[in-house]
């Protein structure tokens, strides 16, 4: 689900149900399939087939963080930043610091 006022793609853990079919779409190959498990770190498994159980997942941006994404705050050498490429000042100003 996009976010109306950020754009920020989310995936709602607790309605997917690990068809892929979001991570075969993503065009930037973002959104990945990956192995469920408990809290006690043991792998779920489909009742049926045995196989592990993988639902959706991808960066969140750290949504929950009022610092922003981690990354970003812990790469020493300021090499990762976000920016929000539909206003062109804010990347203006970050590429005129690295040149």
């Amino acid at each position: 689900m996009r976010d109306q006022e950020s754009g920020v793609v989310q995936i709602h853990e607790s309605i997917c149900v690990g068809c892929g079919t979001c991570a075969s779409a993503c065009p930037y190959e973002n959104i990945r399939m990956t192995e469920v498990f408990d809290h006690q770190g043991r792998l779920y498994r489909d009742a049926t087939t045995d196989l592990p159980i993988e639902k959706a997942t991808k960066c969140d941006m750290c949504s929950k963080l009022p610092s922003g994404p981690a990354c970003v705050a812990a790469c020493p050498h300021d090499a990762l930043v976000r920016i929000d490429l539909t206003e062109s000042k804010p990347l203006q100003e970050w590429l005129d610091l690295r040149s």
